[in-house]
């Protein structure tokens, strides 16, 4: 069984980790370190010891280095080789950042991180230009492929790999920013929303964004999906890419009309003053009524 402390210093192989004193010292990958601040030892009970001489937090650096408490301890490891790292480059195929996905044993966990310069990590993407997921590969393709925009990195490697043309946004759900749009101009866009109230959301916004911009929009609603399922889990049941096909084909493209839909149920509305009808001015004495002249009052 792996100790405690082995899987902490595989963990920070990427932040310059070396012998120091009794322990190990490496940078601290939950701030900008420069200076090795972060001390690693092991202790009597064969626990692992952290400490960020910068002032981390011990969560924080759990959480940037994708570890959890439980694998300070002695026991079954966290799964730190299964984390999945997905890389986001600009058009040229340069490293902007990455998006890393760890297991964890209610679920997963998502953090995002940028290159610092000196082949490390900073975790977080302040500052660093967003685009859209596989950009390279997208702007590659065949233009008249149709292109499938997805809820996560997951689901675009899972069409991948079955010949697909597909993309999604960093940060998940209603995450969609207007120049994402930009690298879809003219695209015939399949939208392929998760199945919860979010994830339908989302596609809202996703074919409201391409409004004008995309050749043309689809926005498909797998059948038979749990709450919260996705494409990935739609294929994993069974079905297969020619079914995809064929609900691609069956389903509506989102025409101009519906755009001009969505965007007026986006845009705030202004109340409008009543309309009164205007009221008949007062008649006057000498003015023809019925083809004929009142009299003046007091006449016979």
């Amino acid at each position: 069984m792996t100790a405690p402390v082995d899987r902490v210093l595989a963990a920070l192989a990427d932040y310059g980790v070396r012998p120091s004193g009794t322990g190990w010292g490496a940078r601290c990958p939950a701030h900008d370190d420069r200076h090795a601040s972060l001390a690693v030892g092991e202790g009597k009970d064969g626990r692992a010891l952290l400490f960020c001489h910068g002032g981390c937090d011990l969560a924080d650096v759990l959480r940037a280095l994708g570890l959890t408490a439980r694998d300070l301890f002695i026991g079954p490891p966290a799964r730190i080789d299964e984390r999945t790292f997905y890389d986001y480059r600009d058009e040229g195929g340069e490293l902007l950042f990455q998006v890393v996905r760890t297991p964890t044993p209610s679920g997963k966990t998502f953090h995002q991180r940028r290159p610092d310069g000196r082949d490390g990590w900073i975790w977080d993407i302040k500052g660093v230009r967003h685009v859209l997921y596989r950009l390279p590969e997208l702007l590659a393709a065949d233009p008249s492929e149709t292109v499938y925009v997805v809820e996560g990195e997951k689901d675009v490697e899972t069409l991948r790999a079955s010949g697909l043309v597909a993309t999604t946004n960093p940060g998940g759900a209603l995450k969609w920013r207007p120049e994402y749009s930009a690298a879809l101009r003219s695209r015939h866009v399949v939208i392929l929303p998760d199945h919860d109230d979010v994830g339908r959301q989302h596609g809202v916004d996703v074919a409201k964004a391409l409004a004008g911009v995309a050749g043309s929009v689809r926005v498909v609603d797998l059948p038979g999906l749990p709450e919260h399922g996705d494409v990935t889990d739609w294929l994993a049941a069974g079905h297969a890419i020619d079914e995809l096909r064929a609900q691609v084909a069956a389903a509506a493209l989102v025409s101009a009309a519906c755009h001009a839909e969505i965007r007026r149920a986006s845009r705030p509305t202004t109340p409008t003053a009543p309309q009164t009808r205007p009221s008949a001015p007062p008649r006057q004495r000498g003015t023809v009524v019925n083809g004929q002249t009142p009299k003046p009052l007091g006449t016979a």
